[in-house]
């Protein structure tokens, strides 16, 4: 099928939109024909743009998002149950989720220690030059107040974005779509000091295959600006957040991250909410020279 680039942009907008309303409704009809009137196209040419554009097909993404979700509250949440995890993550039988987290990652979910990497057999990913750090150094560095987390409230906020597929295996295009989406907002009348960056991790790589993990360069934008061209936009909701602030390199950020949600999650009062994790830039990383980071490392939370 031949498509124009205004088509194609079209289509990314729509797929966008479908992937987001699967991750905020888990518990509803995610059928192949909700999802194909989410998206505004026929179920049977909707099965087949979804999965050109995502590399999954409808029902394969469904399944992951509920699985990794699952997978989300019972590492942080310790004494959450396996059978309230599955069905607060859309689930409508404890049998079909054992199944199918067995058959995902290997091993049964009452199995998990909740603290090791949960990886598809198929994944064997571990980030060349990120080491996983153990709950004893990850205690070390509480004990030496090495990460001071702060609450606070995030209000409800109008972003564009452009999201990149296979982001941990294509940097160069990680920075190439952040300056095209610097560049389309101020070519409107945006300005630096009046919008926030947001880099937004749609999935974790502990449990996501790292070629089907997302990242969104977000801004902060009107509330009557519309989606162009390859920018898509969403309301995305008020919220709070639990944050790290980071001044350092990708490693020092990696570190603080794996404390957050290793450490600190488990031992609050507070579980993940069905938002991606994210960056708050304090500064632009075009300014460091994408060397050094000065930005807020967030989790949006509830509270248990």
């Amino acid at each position: 099928m031949t498509t124009s680039p205004r088509q194609e942009n079209l289509y990314i907008q729509r797929i966008n939109a479908v992937i987001g309303h699967v991750r905020e409704n888990l518990n509803d009809d995610l059928s192949l024909d909700t999802l194909a009137r989410v998206a505004g196209f026929s179920p049977f040419h909707f099965h087949r743009i979804f999965k050109s554009i995502t590399e999954e097909t409808v029902n394969d993404i469904v399944m992951r998002l509920r699985l990794e979700r699952a997978a989300a509250l019972l590492r942080s949440t310790p004494k959450l149950s396996v059978t309230d995890a599955a069905f607060e993550s859309g689930f409508k039988s404890i049998s079909v989720f054992s199944r199918a987290f067995k058959k995902r990652y290997g091993l049964n979910a009452k199995q998990w220690d909740r603290q090791s990497s949960l990886k598809n057999s198929k994944n064997g990913q571990l980030l060349d030059g990120f080491p996983r750090y153990t709950l004893e150094n990850l205690s070390g560095f509480a004990q030496h107040n090495a990460f001071e987390v702060s609450l606070r409230s995030l209000p409800a906020q109008r972003l564009a974005y452009i999201r990149v597929f296979d982001s941990y295996s294509q940097f160069s295009r990680v920075k190439e779509v952040y300056h095209r989406l610097i560049e389309w907002y101020c070519g409107r009348g945006g300005t630096l000091e009046k919008t926030t960056l947001y880099g937004m991790s749609q999935d974790d790589p502990d449990v996501t295959p790292l070629r089907l993990c997302r990242f969104d360069w977000c801004v902060t934008v009107p509330a009557d600006w519309q989606a162009e061209a390859d920018v898509s936009v969403r309301n995305f909701p008020a919220c709070q957040v639990a944050t790290i602030h980071c001044m350092g390199d990708i490693r020092q950020e990696d570190k603080a991250i794996q404390y957050l949600f290793r450490y600190w999650l488990p031992r609050s009062r507070y579980q993940p909410a069905n938002l991606p994790g994210m960056e708050i830039y304090r500064r632009q990383p075009a300014e460091l020279g994408w060397e050094i980071y000065d930005i807020e490392c967030a989790i949006p939370i509830v509270a248990l």
